[in-house]
C-alpha cells in the first residue's frame, strides 16, 4: 500500500510485506518499522505522523517536520484493524481503531487523543462490524468530531459526535437500517459530506451533507448495477466522486449527484492520497500526467532544433506477424466475451440470492413463557416434595434408632429381673413342692 503526501521533504509512505518505509522527496527511503499489520497517516500544519500499527497491545507513532521521532502508542487489548488519524481544529490529533472483543464476533471501537501525550483508550461503541472500512471519522467547523460506523449484527449505519470540551461521546443514532459499508467522510472548508454503500436489490451509493443540519438522504448511483470502486477526486477545489458500475464508470461533482457523467475507466489511476487529516481513495487522470511529459518533450526538442528529413518509407507488415496479431486479437476478444460473461453470471447470482433473501421469512417465533412458567412450577414442585421426603426419611431413621434404643433397655431390665429370680433364695415347701 503506497499512501501519497503533500509535504516539502517526503512524497509517500509505503506499506510492503510487513515493512514500513518513508519516500523523500529526493528519492531516498527509510525504514520505520518491521512487522506492521496496518498504518495511518496524517499530515497537520507541515507536522506528518505515520502510526504503525502492530497484532500487538501497542503501535509505534512517528512524527516531526524534518527528523521523525519514534513514540509507543498502549492499547492494553490486541489491535483489531481500521487504525485512523485524524486531527480537529484545535492542535488535537484523535486515533481510531478497532480491538479484538472479548464476547462475540464484533469489535470495540476504541479512541484515543493526544495532546501533551497520548490519552488512556476510550471505548465508543461495542459490536462494531469487524472491518477496517466499516468506520470513518472527521473534524467540522461546527467544534464536533463527527464518526460514523456499521454495527456488527446486519450492518446498520450508527452516527455520533464527541464533545472537546467535555471529552465524552453522545448517544447512536441510527442513520440507516439497511445493510451498509465503506462510510466515507469528505470534509471540504463549508460542507461535510458523508458517502456509504447500502446493499437493496443492487448495491447503491448514498450520500448526506452537513452545514448546520443533516440535509436528507441522495443517491449517487443509478441503482441499475452493483456500485463498486468508489473514489474522489479534486481539481481547483472541485469534488468529484467517482464509481463503477456493471461496465460503466460515472462521475458526479458534489451537490448535482443526479447528473451523471460517463467516463472511461481506463483514463484513471487509482491512487491513496493523505489529504489534511484525511486518507482518501483518489482517482487521477492519466492523461494528465501523459500531457505534461510530452509537454516537457516537446520544450526540449524546442531548444535543440533538428534538422528536417524526410519521412522514412513505411515498412510492409510481415505476413507471419499480422497472422500471429490477428490471433492474439480474436484471443483477447474471446476472454473480454469471457470474462463479461462471467461477470453476467455472478450479478445474476447475486440478484437471485438478494431475491432469496428478500423472499425467506423466518417463522414466527413461539410463545415458550406460559411452557417455561409451568415447568419452573414443576421444578419447585418437585424440589419441595424431594425436600420433605428427605426430612421424612431423616425423621424415620431417627425413630427407628429411638426404638432400638428402647428395645435394648428393655431387653436389659428383663435380664435383670430374671437373675435376681434366679439368685433369691427358696421357701420350705418351694424346696419340698421341686424336689417331688
Amino acid at each position: 500500500m503506497l499512501i501519497k503526501i503533500r509535504h516539502p521533504k517526503f512524497n509517500s509512505v509505503e506499506l510492503r510485506d510487513g515493512s514500513l518505509v518513508i519516500h523523500s522527496m529526493q528519492g531516498r527511503a527509510r525504514m520505520l518499522q518491521e512487522n506492521v499489520e496496518d498504518v495511518a497517516v496524517d499530515v497537520t500544519d507541515g507536522v506528518i505522523r505515520v502510526v504503525a500499527f502492530l497484532d500487538k497491545t501497542y503501535a509505534w507513532c512517528f512524527s516531526g517536520r524534518d527528523d521523525l521521532r519514534s513514540e509507543r502508542i498502549e492499547f492494553d487489548l490486541p489491535y483489531g484493524g481500521g487504525g485512523k488519524l485524524t486531527a480537529d481544529g484545535r492542535g488535537n490529533i484523535h486515533l481510531l481503531y478497532l480491538a479484538k472483543q472479548a464476547v462475540g464476533s464484533g469489535s470495540l471501537l476504541r479512541h484515543q487523543v493526544y495532546t501533551d501525550q497520548w490519552s488512556i483508550p476510550q471505548t465508543v461503541s461495542t459490536n462494531v462490524f469487524a472491518d477496517k472500512s466499516s468506520f470513518s471519522a472527521s473534524w467540522h467547523g461546527d467544534g464536533y468530531l463527527h464518526l460514523v460506523y456499521c454495527g456488527y449484527q446486519d450492518q446498520p449505519l450508527y452516527y455520533r459526535v464527541y464533545d472537546l470540551e467535555r471529552r465524552v461521546w453522545s448517544g447512536a443514532v441510527v442513520f440507516s437500517e439497511a445493510r451498509c459499508s465503506r462510510p466515507q467522510f469528505i470534509p471540504t472548508p463549508e460542507t461535510l459530506y458523508l458517502f456509504w454503500q447500502e446493499e437493496r436489490d443492487n448495491t447503491v451509493l448514498k450520500v448526506r451533507s452537513k452545514k448546520e443540519n443533516w440535509s436528507p438522504v441522495a443517491q449517487v448511483s443509478t441503482g441499475d448495477g452493483h456500485a463498486a470502486a468508489v473514489g474522489f477526486s479534486r481539481q481547483n477545489n472541485e469534488w468529484k466522486v467517482l464509481w463503477g458500475e456493471e461496465s460503466r464508470f460515472y462521475a458526479s461533482l458534489f451537490d448535482h449527484w443526479s447528473d451523471r457523467q460517463v467516463h472511461r475507466r481506463e483514463d484513471y489511476d487509482y491512487i491513496w492520497m493523505a489529504e489534511g487529516s484525511q486518507t482518501l481513495a483518489l482517482y487521477q487522470v492519466k492523461a494528465e500526467e501523459v500531457l505534461s511529459e510530452q509537454t516537457k518533450e516537446e520544450s526540449a526538442e524546442l531548444k535543440e532544433p533538428v534538422p528536417e528529413a524526410s519521412p522514412p518509407p513505411v515498412p510492409k507488415k510481415d505476413p507471419v506477424l499480422a497472422r500471429q496479431e490477428s490471433e492474439e486479437a480474436k484471443l483477447q476478444a474471446a476472454f473480454m466475451e469471457q470474462a463479461f460473461r462471467t461477470l453476467q453470471e455472478w450479478e445474476q447470482a447475486r440478484a437471485e440470492l438478494a431475491r432469496l433473501q428478500r423472499e425467506f421469512k423466518m417463522p414466527e417465533p413461539v410463545d415458550l413463557t406460559p411452557l417455561v412458567t409451568r415447568i419452573e412450577r414443576l421444578e419447585r414442585r418437585l424440589l419441595n416434595l424431594q425436600q420433605s421426603q428427605e426430612q421424612s426419611k431423616k425423621l424415620c431413621q431417627d425413630n427407628l434408632a429411638q426404638m432400638e434404643q428402647g428395645i435394648s433397655r428393655l431387653r436389659m431390665r428383663l435380664q435383670a429381673v430374671e437373675d435376681t429370680e434366679k439368685n433369691r433364695p427358696q421357701g420350705f415347701w418351694q424346696r419340698v413342692l421341686g424336689r417331688q
